[in-house]
């Protein structure tokens, strides 16, 4: 059992660091008691993952950008440029440390109102006192 462990704790390490990863024969040792099949270390890294409460999929600002967008009338024409906007401005701001001290669904809605204001369309500021209202936020 403590091989195994071994060998799926190395797959989750390799697939975190690697865009692409060895088959999983490859990361057994050779001299190794036992050999097992790709689907029983499948397994064990789901196990291994559920244990330490892991979450491959975490919420990100990125995320909530199509779910709020879809409830807004005011995206259906601009949806995909908006998308496009709110990316840009998560992507140049990334770097900034300070960041990381406030939720990702704050963020997000930091980014849609500036992206909407961006837009520069004659009705941004009714799109923006859309979202606002929506998130129960105020312009201050």
């Amino acid at each position: 059992m403590n091989q195994l462990v071994a060998v799926a704790f190395l797959c989750v390490a390799a697939k975190v660091e690697k865009t692409e990863v060895s088959l999983l024969l490859d990361l057994q040792v050779e001299e190794s008691k036992y050999l097992f099949e790709a689907k029983t270390i499948q397994r064990m890294e789901l196990l291994l993952l559920f244990t330490v409460e892991w979450r491959m999929n975490p919420m990100t600002s990125m995320s909530f950008f199509d779910h709020i967008a879809r409830r807004f009338e005011f995206v259906k024409n601009l949806h995909w440029e908006f998308l496009r906007r709110c990316e840009g401005v998560i992507l140049s701001a990334i770097a900034d440390s300070r960041l990381v001290h406030y939720l990702p669904s704050a963020i997000a809605a930091a980014t849609m109102i500036y992206a909407v204001r961006d837009i520069g369309d004659e009705d941004a500021a009714e799109y923006e006192d859309q979202l606002l209202l929506v998130l129960r936020a105020s312009k201050v």
